[in-house]
């Protein structure tokens, strides 16, 4: 797995620049905690549901509907199917698996912190893509990642949580900045992993992965608008990452900000 070390330096660099010249301009924090929007969840339509912002918890899912592919969800936990994969595949799969767990302890830690509805929702989401990924690893053979709560068998991973988790907890903005990182380099990194298999279920479930981080990308990018914060990619091309967030303003029921602009809770 190729490091991306340099581009994690950089950001941490600059996300804390921006956060003390953003500190410096909103003046005094204020004690306002913001009121989360978001319509409803809805009854998930026939099929497995694997992406979106939080979306496929217990059957439900947010109103812009669930992704489907073969391979992904429920159906996977039923099929023994033996899958063969590379031994490029099988570490990129691991890899997956800690980076998937990696965004789901950060989002809950930054939730404990700070209330926006990206930290409520995306968890369940990155629970479901670990879950999603170990059944696949399992269907392969490969022996169990390791669940151990802020340990990752990855030292990428790990250097990772340990600098954003930091980070994140600083301020408000800086989680959101996190967040957007996060899934920056979740979709580099699914990316990564599709180019390692040649195998049908597993690109399936990859491709869905890889449309459900856009859409937790275009949350964490929507709320840090809507707090006058303009967040710029750190990884993946302007022109991608813009066809990306282009929603980001009209976020979708279960994906945008919360309507308070205040620091969250502390």
């Amino acid at each position: 797995m190729k490091t991306k070390l340099i581009p994690l330096a950089a950001f941490l660099a600059t996300a804390s620049a921006a956060l003390v010249f953003a500190a410096a301009a909103r003046g005094p924090a204020s004690s306002q905690r913001p009121v989360s929007s978001g319509g409803p969840m809805a009854a998930c339509p026939a099929g497995t549901c694997v992406g979106g912002a939080g979306d496929c918890a217990a059957g439900e899912c947010a109103k812009d509907g669930c992704i489907t592919a073969p391979g992904a969800g429920a159906p996977a936990a039923a099929d023994a199917t033996p899958l063969i994969l590379s031994p490029a595949a099988q570490a990129a799969l691991r890899f997956q698996i800690d980076e998937e767990r990696m965004a789901r302890e950060l989002y809950q830690s930054f939730g404990q912190k700070w209330d926006f509805q990206p930290f409520r929702m995306i968890p369940r989401s990155e629970a479901q893509h670990e879950a999603v990924l170990r059944q696949l690893a399992t269907r392969a053979g490969m022996p169990a990642p390791s669940a151990t709560a802020g340990r990752f068998d990855s030292e990428e991973v790990q250097l990772r949580f340990e600098a954003l988790l930091a980070l994140g907890l600083e301020s408000p903005d800086s989680a959101l900045r996190a967040g957007a990182f996060v899934e920056e380099q979740d979709i580099v990194d699914l990316d990564t992993l599709l180019a390692a298999t040649d195998s049908p279920a597993l690109k399936a479930t990859v491709t869905a992965l890889r449309t459900a981080s856009t859409h937790h990308l275009r949350a964490f990018v929507g709320t840090l608008q809507a707090r006058g914060v303009t967040y710029e990619p750190k990884l993946l091309k302007a022109d991608e990452f813009k066809a990306i967030v282009a929603t980001a303003p009209g976020a979708r029921a279960g994906h945008g900000p919360g309507r308070g602009a205040g620091p969250g809770r502390r």
